[in-house]
């Protein structure tokens, strides 16, 4: 009586022992992936910001749609026909993933985080967060579509001569209708609309932000040197131009 119950323990001893090896079996193989994906993800945005296409070719699916923060959908062609290195003169910022979270789902994988561009000074310039979905394709996982939210874009204040403001101030019209006012106010720029008055900040001799928003403002000169219009690019991506009146 004693000889089989000693052998009822062991069995269910061993049997527990075979079960934890099977879930942390499977927990490990599931972690792999998911590192794995994340891993990926990494080496494909240095792929990227290396103009490396060979490298972003391989980590990605030939269907493969991004949407971007702006609103506009490109195609894996259409990705790999901007990439350029960064160079001195026209540097690029840092990439790099933050709070990245993975779940899979077999042979497809669908990773969460948020996109930071960091400048050349430390400065988060621009976060996204970002949903991006693998697939498993020839025992190779990559990347067949992802998803771009801007959450918050920080940009760097030019240092220009007040003196070209006066160049931009008068009226805008959009094709609606829609008549905004351009106004120098000592060293600074404002827009006024409905009697609203908003300062833009230059980001460059010609560009203009919103501080806080993700509105650009591109001032357009004619041949002559003149100011004609005013493009305004919002966050959205759409693009509309105002044109001056006065």
């Amino acid at each position: 009586m004693m000889k089989s119950i000693l052998c009822a323990i062991i069995l269910v001893v061993a049997a527990s022992i075979g079960f934890a090896q099977t879930k942390n079996g499977e927990g490990t193989s599931a972690n792999s992936v998911e590192q794995q994906i994340i891993n990926l993800e990494r080496e494909r945005l240095k792929a990227f910001a290396q103009a490396d296409k060979a490298v972003f070719e391989r980590l990605v699916a030939d269907d493969l749609t991004i949407t971007h923060g702006y609103g506009e959908v490109l195609t894996k062609a259409q990705e790999m026909s901007v990439m350029r290195p960064s160079t001195p003169e026209r540097p690029l910022p840092a990439l790099s993933v933050e709070d990245p979270k993975v779940r899979v789902y077999g042979d497809a994988a669908v990773m969460t985080g948020s996109l930071v561009e960091t400048n050349r000074d430390g400065r988060r310039e621009l976060v996204l967060r970002f949903t991006n979905t693998y697939v498993k394709q020839k025992e190779q996982w990559r990347m067949v579509a992802g998803q771009l939210t801007t959450l918050s874009r920080e940009r760097a204040i030019a240092k220009v001569d007040p003196k070209i403001y006066d160049a931009y101030v008068g009226q805008y019209r959009n094709p609606r209708g829609r008549v905004l006012a351009v106004i120098r106010e000592g060293d600074r720029l404002m827009i006024e609309v409905g009697g609203q008055k908003v300062e833009i900040f230059p980001e460059s001799e010609t560009q203009f932000f919103f501080k806080g928003d993700d509105v650009l403002l591109v001032f357009v000169k004619d041949e002559q040197g003149r100011v004609v219009r005013l493009i305004n690019r919002r966050p959205n991506g759409d693009i509309v131009q105002e044109t001056k009146i006065k």
